[in-house]
């Protein structure tokens, strides 16, 4: 039935497109479907949803309200511009702010142009960052009074910092880290780039914390020989640049491929910046694996990196619209939808 409802509103928001260039928001409550446009329907059709609702989201650039503070689902088109040619990306144009009624927040294949914060000491559990790319930064704040558990970022991109001061049980996997990581404790990174962009050089490391595990991941190279900066982390089977990588004091490392040119290790792949147009992929699938036995890197592991990071509703591949109406003022529209297994 998920599926079917899913695939009617793909549907619905193509078709109002194609009728009106005004953007569309699909508001799904207990089968009932609301569809807002205007000026800010994404704003409006938040407004309108309670606890359990969904929202589809087309391709199109949304103004976002000023928190979440319910329990709902946010679904965009995408954030690769290659597997969005027929719907254009969807762009949330400000920052998503998370209070404490939002557990269980969940949102996939959206471009978030600010930051993704959790609100200061406020608990917020089990939210879901799913196929998304964060061009700011990704905030877990507090100071562990209430701290927000059980958050899982998974098959994303973010570009800016990311701090977990009050973040507990947290995972991140299969995930491209352009910034720097702080003040995780106890959390952990598996099958995920760390890019390394920062410009201070000292005694800086791409992650930061405490008794991490951290496995399976590839790190690019670092200003310094620190990858990890704390206590009692456990490091196992990363693909490091580094010759001779700093696990912090006290580390549990084992089976790490240390020293390898960053040339060899992607497909195409150059610097320390997050590029559409990288490809990667590993050269050597075979050469790199983690401790389950699959390949480092995020198309390794249980949550492999999708291609395109296309999300879980149906997508719709491509389109073709006559210019004109025939004889009989019938407007051929030929659409290719296709459906997702995850």
């Amino acid at each position: 039935m998920k599926s079917i409802i899913k695939f009617v509103f793909a549907m619905f928001l193509l078709f109002s497109l194609i009728a009106n260039a005004q953007q569309k928001v699909a508001l799904h409550h207990t089968g009932t479907t609301t569809i807002f446009s205007g000026s800010n329907p994404l704003i409006d059709a938040y407004a309108a949803s309670v606890a359990n609702d969904t929202i589809y989201l087309p391709g199109g650039t949304f103004a976002p309200p000023s928190n979440f503070d319910k329990k709902i689902a946010v679904f965009g088109a995408g954030h690769y511009e290659n597997a969005t040619l027929a719907t254009g990306k969807t762009f949330i144009n400000g920052n998503v702010v998370l209070k404490e009624n939002a557990d269980n927040f969940y949102i996939e294949g959206i471009e978030i142009n600010g930051n993704l914060t959790f609100s200061d000491n406020e608990s917020v559990n089990q939210v879901v960052v799913k196929r998304c790319k964060i061009n700011g930064t990704l905030n877990v704040v507090g100071n562990l009074s209430l701290p927000s558990t059980n958050f899982g970022l998974f098959g994303s991109v973010v570009l800016g910092n990311i701090d977990l001061v009050n973040a507990q049980n947290i995972l991140i996997s299969n995930s491209i880290l352009q910034g720097r990581v702080f003040n995780s404790i106890g959390n952990a990174f598996n099958n995920t780039i760390f890019l390394n962009n920062y410009s201070y050089y000292g005694s800086e490391a791409p992650l930061n914390g405490d008794n991490n595990q951290v496995n399976n991941n590839i790190f690019i190279n670092a200003n310094t020989g620190y990858l990890i900066g704390g206590n009692g982390n456990v490091a196992k089977n990363n693909l490091c640049v580094l010759p001779t990588p700093n696990f912090g004091t006290l580390p549990t490392a084992s089976g790490n491929f240390v020293g390898i040119v960053q040339t060899a290790i992607f497909i195409t792949q150059s610097g320390n910046y997050f590029n559409y147009s990288d490809d990667y992929h590993l050269q050597n699938t075979s050469s790199y694996l983690g401790i389950d036995g699959t390949q480092v890197g995020i198309y390794g592991g249980l949550f492999p990196y999708k291609e395109g990071a296309i999300p879980s509703n149906p997508h719709i591949e491509s389109k073709t619209i006559a210019p004109q109406t025939n004889a009989t003022g019938e407007l051929n529209i030929q659409v290719l939808v296709k459906a997702q297994t995850n």
